[in-house]
């Protein structure tokens, strides 16, 4: 309703400077842009806007006799939507909305329900999000957690207006680390079987986890393997291994409430033929050169300080080539635009793929690329713990969701581990206070969300307990909505569609996680000083139970899009 509101203003204030115009009123060539926003307080109006300051040069006059032509030119009674406008300071222009706008928007989150918050601004334009992309060489750390929600919730966010947003997940099965994998596993699998004097390759995974897939594999097949010749024990190891992994991390991800739509193979790229196909297309373009024994790519020309080697002197391809194939392939597979989060270690890498896609001939906007920030941990004692320097419980998101989970219960693990990694934005870094994640009390964000709709959903359920059975919306008197902390709550529900959009396009899911801790920190106070239900006040109840209902419906929205239960009852 805002993003309708203000289209609204907008067209009455340049209709307004368009008749000051004309007049000669003000002798300036057009219609300027017109900046507005909504005020922050109740007294300055709904909205506001500093057009008339930014006339003032141009137009040769003071910016509030600039405000007084254009207010001069606005017939308030010939627009219901307007109750007053007045200049205030130096000359900004406070429009006051009616009430009935006000009604007209909680009208129009029960007539649309759980499509309120949506629109159809994408056109159906597909897009492809791919995020997490962990190597399959060990389980998923908190890092991946974060980017986990991120990129689910921004598809949540892209596809409710009105994109064709899908979920991704490039397996890097292929190259050295996967090599690493297979040898690390090896070692394990024959220390299993009782042999001394092995170590883990310089590179190679020590992680416990591999111990025990090891140990597995020794205890169910006892020394089978070591009748294989090396490279080939190695070789099956590393197949194993990373289905091993990669069923561990979808197995995460799913009860992390996140499953993608499609797993892209880094081996089944390279298999393709494809990175030979770029390579070429890199050569034609005089993008390559041979020095030192190996291949180069020219990074100089597209204003990097160095160049890159994509062929190494043992013939193997460096990352990037394989990576560049995989961008081919999605700009082949008719995906509108593309959008990356990478991990903080990858930071050094988005120029780098920016110029690839560049040489490839793909479009300068086609492909974007944000960074997950480390996560850290606030322990009990208040001091931060960098989760990337440790080797704790805490280390993977299995291990972080037990640890909530055997607190508050798994039923509440997951959203409460979704939330805290929402609540910040992408671009930096986040602490994660598990002490007031495991709180069941106010302080807590996501309980307090939770409670508010809980609490919504209590009151409605409890009208026949009341003797009240609730009406439909144009049998209701909303004007009975008097009290200011209504009509605050009104706004805040109006500008819910308008946040959707701008969240999705910006890429900033963690606005709506704040939208709806602010809301319900609108909601408990009202519930708190003005009673719903009362038998004695069938009129104003029922206008009550229109304002809860619109409540209940954009939480339980918002919370879809965090990928966050909407529970009917705390505990």
């Amino acid at each position: 309703m805002t993003d309708t509101i203000q289209s609204e203003i907008h067209a009455i204030l340049q209709a307004a400077i368009r008749a000051a115009i004309s007049a000669g009123e003000l002798s300036i060539p057009d219609v300027p842009d017109i900046p507005f926003s909504p005020t922050k307080t109740p007294e300055h109006g709904d909205f506001a806007t500093p057009v008339a300051l930014g006339l003032a040069k141009q137009a040769k006059l003071p910016p509030r006799k600039i405000a007084d032509t254009i207010v001069a030119h606005i017939e308030v009674a010939a627009h219901p939507q307007i109750r007053q406008i007045d200049i205030a300071g130096p000359g900004f222009i406070n429009i006051h909305l009616s009430d009935e706008w006000l009604y007209a928007t909680l009208r129009t989150i029960v007539a649309e329900g759980d499509a309120y918050g949506t629109c159809d601004k994408g056109a159906g334009q597909r897009v492809q999000v791919e995020f997490v992309s962990a190597n399959p060489t060990g389980p998923l750390n908190i890092v991946s957690g974060r980017a986990a929600a991120v990129g689910d919730t921004l598809v949540n966010l892209l596809n409710a207006v009105g994109y064709q947003a899908i979920r991704e997940f490039y397996v890097n099965d292929a190259g050295g680390q996967v090599e690493r994998l297979g040898t690390s596993i090896d070692v394990r699998y024959r220390q299993a079987l009782g042999e001394t004097g092995l170590q883990i390759p310089e590179g190679g995974y020590e992680g416990e986890y591999l111990r025990e897939f090891a140990q597995a594999i020794a205890d169910a097949e006892g020394d089978t393997y070591l009748q294989l010749g090396a490279a080939e024990r190695v070789s099956l190891f590393r197949d194993r291994g990373i289905a091993h992994i990669l069923a561990q991390q979808e197995a995460s991800l799913e009860r992390f409430g996140v499953q993608f739509d499609v797993w892209t193979s880094e081996k089944a790229i390279r298999d393709s033929g494809k990175p030979e196909e770029i390579l070429q297309l890199f050569r034609d373009k005089q993008y390559l050169y041979e020095a030192e024994d190996a291949t180069w790519f020219r990074m100089s020309a597209f204003g990097d300080d160095k160049d890159c080697v994509v062929i190494r002197r043992d013939g193997e391809y460096t990352y990037f080539v394989p990576d560049a194939a995989y961008h081919r392939d999605k700009f082949d597979r008719g995906f509108h635009q593309v959008i990356n989060f990478f991990g903080p270690d990858h930071q050094g890498h988005v120029s780098r793929l920016h110029n690839f896609v560049k040489a490839l001939g793909l479009p300068d906007d086609w492909l974007e690329i944000s960074i997950i920030q480390q996560v850290n941990f606030v322990n009990a004692e208040g001091h931060r713990e960098d989760m990337s320097k440790r080797r704790g419980k805490f280390l993977t998101l299995d291990a972080l969701v037990d640890e909530l989970a055997g607190a508050i219960g798994e039923r509440f693990a997951v959203d409460v581990a979704r939330y805290f990694f929402l609540m910040r934005a992408n671009n930096t870094h986040l602490d994660f206070n598990l002490e007031l994640a495991i709180t069941e009390a106010n302080e807590n964000p996501v309980f307090y969300i939770q409670y508010a709709f809980a609490r919504c959903w209590s009151i409605l359920q409890k009208t026949a307990e009341h003797g009240i059975t609730p009406r439909r919306i144009d049998k209701v008197s909303l004007e009975l909505l008097t009290e200011p902390m209504a009509h605050e709550l009104i706004r805040k529900l109006s500008e819910f569609p308008a946040l959707v959009l701008f969240s999705a396009e910006a890429r900033e899911v963690h606005r709506i996680a704040h939208y709806l801790h602010e809301l319900a920190g609108l909601f408990h106070p009202y519930y708190n000083q003005h009673r719903v239900l009362d038998a004695a006040h069938q009129e104003r109840t029922q206008a009550r139970l229109v304002l809860t209902r619109a409540v209940q419906t954009v939480l339980k929205n918002g919370l879809a899009l965090l990928g966050i239960s909407a529970l009917e009852k705390r505990m």
